[in-house]
């Protein structure tokens, strides 16, 4: 019984912190493209190319726009910061107007 508890929370904890950031082994940077990055998911090996995948950098991450203006990456793109557009999940929590029910 016992463990069966401790396998069952550790599955739990396992799939929880699954989807937080993918696991990459090196990060290889993009010039073009500042807010994406290649992830190397594997080791390399004697005649064997690791998997490779692209992925976007956080929200809100340092950017430059066009090489000149300082900007921050919104969804894998360099956007000019004080354009930056705010969407329902990146609104404050105390914006939102809740239905008092009577």
């Amino acid at each position: 019984m016992r463990l069966s508890c401790i396998l069952c929370f550790s599955a739990i904890c396992l799939f929880a912190y699954a989807d937080i950031e993918p696991h990459c082994i090196r990060k290889w940077p993009i010039p073009p493209f500042q807010c994406l990055y290649l992830c190397q998911h594997e080791e390399w090996r004697f005649l064997r190319i690791p998997r490779f995948t692209v992925e976007k950098k956080a929200n809100g991450t340092h950017c430059r726009w066009f090489g000149l203006f300082s900007g921050m990456c919104y969804n894998g793109r360099c956007i000019r910061a004080k354009n930056m557009p705010t969407t329902p999940e990146d609104s404050p929590a105390e914006n939102v107007t809740f239905a008092v029910l009577l």
